[in-house]
């Protein structure tokens, strides 16, 4: 995740081109409930920040059925704007559309 944060970052300028949401497994059914999980990556690999995107609960699972998420995570999908799933997107997928590539 912070390769994603970075690339958020830094290409603050396009965010209209792109929008990163994160969504957490149906492990936290609730906020507060995710919140003390989350402590330790804000803690830790987040180097004391929070995510600067959306972050989503998927209590039920279906969000990930519905994209075709594998259960190991983290997991990246790659919408185009139509709400099409690209397959194989990654986050060099994205930044060489953001590129015009």
């Amino acid at each position: 995740m912070p390769g994603l944060i970075d690339l958020y970052e830094k290409h603050k300028s396009k965010r209209n081109k792109f929008e990163i949401i994160a969504i957490h497994s149906n492990h936290a059914k609730t906020f507060a409930e995710l919140d003390p999980r989350m402590k330790k990556f804000i803690a830790g690999p987040w180097k004391g920040n929070a995510l600067p995107f959306p972050l989503l609960l998927d209590s039920t699972g279906k969000t990930f059925r519905n994209y075709g998420v594998a259960s190991a995570l983290p997991v990246m999908v790659l919408i185009d704007p139509e709400g099409n799933v690209v397959r194989g997107g990654n986050d060099e997928t994205l930044l060489k559309k953001l590129e015009g590539n």
